[in-house]
């Protein structure tokens, strides 16, 4: 983990908190609880390509480091999230630079802290609580915004009626996520030796054989290893999410 000063976190949040009290935080509601269960255990089997999709297709931003002078270009993300019947919300802000390096921010509760790929990469070999804790964190960062960009079509604008209100009628910088219809059937897949299933992922199509997908994220479902089942799941919106 890169470690920061408690001075940094707290920058860090207040830049939030900022662009929140400007209408400019993106706030994304869950319409269930499962979709949060799904993103947070989907592997991160292509981060390579995710990466490379995100930094070409997002926002540009130049990040000015408080304890070094200078300052470094980047795609920024950065958005709150909200869980059916969950008190606390979850703050992202998401920061990929130009060397491939990949440092997300996040805020839970009274929990905050940054995590890298890097880091990440390592926590993954882990089986201790925090590492998988600090896991599911970073997959469900990373695989919220892969998934806006794979299933527009799962994506209104609003606030749904949610248990605990805090307050987000202030901005109409809200979208609400639906599971797709396209992965309702993994909730109760089963899982057998031979054959046996092999969980989905998001993943960069780059090869030329996908000859008018290439270059677009797409969601590939479970796969029946040494079986014959095998989908890839995109949209046909997918250019105008990619526009925007």
């Amino acid at each position: 983990m890169k470690v920061l000063k408690k001075r940094d976190l707290l920058i860090t949040g207040l830049e939030l908190w900022s662009q929140d009290s400007k209408g400019e935080l993106l706030h994304i509601f869950f319409l269930e609880k499962y979709l949060q269960d799904f993103l947070e255990s989907t592997n991160l089997s292509d981060l390579d390509g995710i990466r490379k999709y995100l930094y070409d297709n997002g926002e540009k931003k130049q990040i000015t480091y408080t304890k070094v002078k200078g300052s470094s270009n980047c795609v920024y993300y950065s958005f709150g999230l909200h869980i059916p019947n969950e008190k606390n919300g979850y703050a992202f802000a998401l920061s990929l630079f130009d060397n491939d390096t990949l440092e997300l921010y996040f805020s839970h509760g009274k929990n905050n802290g940054v995590l890298s790929d890097i880091f990440y990469t390592n926590l993954s070999k882990k089986q201790d609580l925090q590492s998988n804790t600090l896991c599911r964190m970073f997959r469900l960062a990373i695989n919220t915004i892969a998934y806006m960009k794979c299933f527009p079509e799962c994506i209104t604008e609003g606030v749904p009626k949610i248990s605990f209100p805090r307050g987000e009628n202030r901005s109409d910088n809200n979208v609400i996520f639906k599971m797709s219809d396209k992965i309702y059937y993994e909730i109760n897949y089963q899982i057998s030796k031979i054959p046996h299933f092999r969980k989905g992922y998001f993943r960069l199509l780059i090869s030329d054989y996908y000859t008018h997908k290439k270059g677009q994220l797409i969601y590939i479902s479970e796969t029946m290893v040494k079986g014959k089942a095998k989908t890839m799941s995109t949209s046909d919106k997918i250019k105008n999410s990619n526009s925007n």
